[in-house]
């Protein structure tokens, strides 16, 4: 095991004195802290709302104590999540005095807990122009930029915090959330790691760091730091126990995995988490075993997942879909898989994803793509290698859940291949373009050059071999900028996996996927349905449009015989057959950095049951076949 990181203090830094004369800034207590909600101090005081503001019935302006005692009543109020009381109490302040900045700032935060980020920032943004030393204030602003995406005004909102107090642990754990949310895990692991400085003895800085590295697959990294928190934490907490287990299921490692697990539940017998990963890993290390099948079935509906919140009945839900779908009960699996889905839905940080933000992209581009659209592109020089790297780029691409991460891991067991697998790489380079796609309509050389750059930087950050060996960037919904990957990297190679689209939309409709803009879409078997349509419409176009350097893989022909299928991919990229590639379950569990739901498929030997899924479950797909029809006719599948 690697040696444990020692703990270090907070590290030193200037720090700017505050202003003189302005009063302690309001909101939610320090008891949030470990929470994504905006936190900031709540001053001494604190009871029961008041309406009215001293002598205001008689008309005459309330006294500062007054204001203040208000202002406090008003953080109460939305600490304890009265949010309408604590907008009250602003807005008697503001009636009185309309640029005091705590008022301001206040209101804001009621804007943030109730969804309204683009109002927050205008407000807080306020209370900051007019107290501009004050930490907690750039703190909630970062927040409610952070809400709207806006990963730049947000980071330097967190700079200034930071410049202010570099030992205020809420700036870290803020600016750590942020990362994560824009898919920046190392950044986070960093920011996180401050966070565990400045608060060691406290469980939360180490479960979000472990979170991180769990998202760039640094599972064991992920169990040292569990390891580091049981050194230092008097107390192990549930949730803490939940992780390793849920991390050593990941890693195969059943007999850990069931330990953990079990011990959670001795502490909590009603812990969902801690039942789920219990059932998953005896199933897991049992192999479809019929009478442990029907153990772990009846186990999970006597804990009546209907009874419990939506976040917990979820995770119940979803075991017991893929329970009965083992056992070959259609109906009550697909029944379950629907309860998890609408579970799901109602989560509040669901609630807050605009669900058509990566529709509205797929159907711009499917607007924007045609003949005469292309023809008006400007010609650029032919493109070879990279002078220092080892071979042209390769972007591995296809519908979620069509043998994306089995070929990955069979390219990856290759020597002198490496995968990076679902990192938003090409996203760095797709910023560079404010008016995309219209922009690859002029690109000129030098400009391509920049978004090039752009792109290298980003792999290299995930520690791409570039120099080295043959690199691979798996993202299979980066099928859809395939014509930005063309115009910017000619000479890339495009590897594009092919299921059956029934048994794709049917799986993408099982998978208790994370929650984003586009996996949002799969929470109904319509919704599924309608994204493979928008995006191999858009596909077709390319291929329709431009000149693709492509090679398919059929997922049925894979599961069938790897090396008829797997061969002549090597041979397109330049590579010579090897024997590493044909045991794909062992360099799986030897990599043991999976991050994708697939993970408990690709650890075991290739199997060919998931073929033709989609028959077993033909009553409930029948509603969208019509909609699937001419990609399953396109690409050579029958009905």
């Amino acid at each position: 095991m690697a040696k444990k990181p020692p703990i270090s203090g907070p590290a030193k830094g200037p720090v700017l004195a505050p202003q003189a004369g302005v009063r302690p800034t309001v909101g939610l207590p320090r008891t949030a802290f470990g929470g994504p909600a905006p936190t900031v101090g709540l001053p001494p005081g604190g009871g029961g709302f008041r309406p009215g503001l001293g002598r205001v019935g008689q008309g005459e302006r309330p006294s500062p104590a007054e204001i203040t005692k208000v202002l406090q009543l008003g953080g109460a109020h939305l600490a304890a999540g009265r949010h309408d009381h604590a907008g009250q109490a602003a807005a008697q302040v503001l009636k009185f005095e309309p640029q005091n900045p705590d008022a301001l700032h206040l209101l804001g935060l009621v804007a943030l807990r109730k969804g309204d980020a683009a109002n927050a920032e205008k407000l807080i943004a306020a209370a900051a122009a007019l107290m501009p030393r004050h930490v907690n204030v750039w703190v909630n602003l970062g927040n409610a930029q952070r809400e709207q995406g806006k990963l730049d005004e947000a980071l330097l909102a967190y700079g200034r915090a930071e410049l202010l107090d570099p030992d205020n642990p809420e700036i870290f754990l803020n600016r750590g959330l942020l990362y994560r949310d824009n898919s920046h895990a190392l950044s986070a692991l960093s920011s996180f790691k401050r966070l565990i400085e400045l608060r060691p003895h406290e469980a939360s800085p180490y479960l979000r760091y472990a979170e991180a590295a769990n998202d760039l697959g640094r599972f064991q990294v992920a169990l040292e730091y569990c390891d580091l928190a049981l050194e230092r934490l008097e107390t192990t907490p549930v949730a803490l126990m939940i992780f390793k287990a849920t991390a050593y299921e990941r890693l195969s490692d059943f007999g850990n995995a069931l330990a953990w697990a079990s011990k959670a539940l001795a502490e909590d017998p009603k812990s969902a988490a801690a039942l789920q990963i219990l059932s998953r890993a005896r199933r897991r290390s049992a192999k479809n075993e019929r009478t442990l099948l029907l153990e772990l079935r009846s186990e999970l509906e006597q804990a009546q997942p209907s009874t419990m919140a939506d976040h917990e009945a979820r995770l119940v839900y979803s075991e017991l879909a893929q329970i009965c779908d083992q056992l070959g009960d259609v109906d009550a699996a697909y029944e379950y898989f629907s309860c998890q889905n609408q579970m799901t839905s109602r989560l509040p940080e669901v609630q807050r994803v605009d669900r058509r933000r990566f529709t509205d992209v797929v159907d711009r581009l499917i607007e924007v793509f045609d003949t005469k659209f292309v023809s008006s592109w400007t010609k650029l020089p032919e493109i070879s290698v990279e002078p220092t790297h080892a071979a042209a780029p390769v972007f591995l691409v296809g519908f979620p859940r069509s043998g994306t991460t089995l070929l990955d891991q069979i390219l990856d067991a290759h020597p002198q291949v490496q995968v990076i697998e679902e990192r938003p790489m090409l996203l760095a380079a797709r910023r560079m373009f404010p008016d995309y796609p219209n922009d690859l309509a002029g690109l000129t050389e030098e400009r391509r050059r920049e978004v090039r750059g752009v792109y290298w930087d980003a792999m290299r950050g995930e520690g791409a071999d570039l120099a080295g060996r043959t690199v691979v960037n798996k993202m299979p919904l980066d099928i859809v900028h395939a014509a930005l990957i063309h115009r910017v990297f000619p000479e890339s190679r495009i590897v594009f996996a092919l299921r059956h689209p029934a048994d794709c939309v049917l799986s993408c409709f099982m998978q208790d996927f994370v929650p984003n803009a586009s996996m949002l879409n799969f929470l109904t078997m319509e919704g599924s349905a309608n994204l493979y349509d928008r995006v191999m419409t858009i596909w077709s176009k390319y291929e329709a449009l431009l000149p693709l350097n492509v090679a398919r893989v059929r997922y049925e022909n894979l599961v069938s015989d790897l090396r008829a299928e797997v061969e002549p991919v090597l041979q397109f990229l330049g590579l010579p057959w090897h024997e590493a590639v044909s045991d794909p379950a062992a360099h799986a569990l030897k990599r043991g950095t999976i991050r994708t739901p697939s993970y408990s498929q690709v650890t075991q030997p290739i199997y060919s049951s998931a073929t033709d899924r989609w028959r077993r479950y033909d009553k409930h797909l029948r509603p969208v076949i019509s909609i699937l029809e001419p990609h399953i006719q396109r690409f050579g599948y029958s009905l």
